[in-house]
């Protein structure tokens, strides 16, 4: 499994956004895109689970999108809906077992970053940067794991 991108998005504002993909310009200035991208998913997200609740992955031909929500509070002592997102190739062989590890990490990505910025304000996007180390601490252990169960196949 290949990951292209993860992402924590709080009431439709993108919060974190980690680019994996090769050759990709994981600069600032691709803001319009993360925007536009964070919506879309959102969206998506809620319209699937208006329908099918809960939703926990979305998948075409090439690509799996999987989801962990929950709530975190803001500055205003109001819930928001948190949810954390991972874009990777998809893999039929691995699908179901990748599945509930990569599940595992976006649940310790947002138990993580409940822990550090539970009831902060989340307007201001630019403070949350260093999380992404916090991140790909996380999708290591899960790829380790991952890389471990294929192993033994």
């Amino acid at each position: 499994m290949n990951i292209q991108e993860v992402g924590i998005i709080i009431g439709g504002i993108p919060i974190i956004y980690r680019n994996y993909e090769e050759n990709v310009n994981n600069n600032i200035d691709d803001s319009k895109d993360v925007i536009c991208k964070s919506a879309l998913l959102s969206s998506l997200l809620d319209f699937a689970e208006t329908l099918i609740s809960p939703m926990e992955y979305f998948e075409s031909n090439k690509y799996s999108i999987l989801f962990r929500k929950n709530k975190i509070r803001s500055n205003r002592a109001t819930e928001l809906d948190i949810f954390a997102y991972l874009i990777s190739d998809k893999e039929k062989k691995k699908d179901i077992k990748s599945r509930k590890i990569i599940t595992r990490a976006l649940e310790d990505i947002i138990k993580e970053f409940k822990f550090k910025y539970d009831g902060d304000d989340y307007s201001e996007v630019s403070h949350f940067k260093e999380f992404k180390k916090i991140i790909d601490r996380i999708l290591d252990k899960a790829n380790s794991a991952e890389e471990k169960f294929a192993s033994l196949f």
